[in-house]
């Protein structure tokens, strides 16, 4: 399963939830070449990569899709992919809407949820009470939020994730994974 949203929107927080919620849920560990924000480990929560290591990874072809996101590298690892897959039910991946796009490209029967803030306005307050990036940073992310927006039409689902209904979105996304994990899904890496 594929969940996007833009930063703010709540998207670590729902996933948290899912895998407390659904049984045999797992999140990929997605590759980075941003530093570690207060309180993340490595391999727990990103893999932390320096950007010459990142791109040695590119161009030795190990990755399934790679992007340039808020100036840094993310990308998902095809060889940890295949690991978690055979390991795991239900695999969460949780690239931006260009990483979703060369997933789903590659992988077509994924299923694909965005989360949209209720507004920006609100993910604006979200950003500013989080206060983990810049002014020019959050500027960056506000930015890059309205084009992830307008990509919401490409995933199978479009979830909202209310200011403090936190878990009505988790439940909301874990009735759509039950529905959708009926239907038979087969991945080739």
């Amino acid at each position: 399963m594929i969940i996007s949203a833009p930063s703010g929107a709540g998207k670590d927080t729902v996933i948290h939830g899912l895998v407390k919620e659904l049984d045999d849920a797992v999140v990929y560990v997605t590759a980075t070449s941003r530093k570690p924000r207060r309180g993340e480990q490595h391999g727990v929560d990103y893999y932390f990569y320096e950007p010459e290591k990142f791109r040695a990874e590119i161009e030795a072809g190990n990755f399934l899709e790679w992007s340039m996101v808020h100036g840094d590298f993310k990308g998902v690892r095809k060889d940890a992919l295949a690991d978690t897959l055979r390991d795991h039910r239900i695999v969460i991946v949780k690239p931006e809407p260009q990483g979703m796009r060369k997933i789903k490209a590659m992988l077509p029967e994924a299923l694909t949820i965005f989360i949209m803030p209720p507004s920006l306005d609100s993910l604006r307050k979200r950003l500013v009470d989080r206060g983990t990036e810049t002014d020019e940073q959050r500027e960056l992310r506000m930015r890059n939020a309205e084009i992830e927006m307008a990509a919401a039409p490409e995933y199978d689902y479009v979830v909202v994730n209310d200011d403090g209904k936190i878990d009505k979105t988790v439940k909301e996304i874990a009735e759509i994974v039950r529905k959708e994990m009926r239907k038979p899904r087969h991945y080739d890496l």
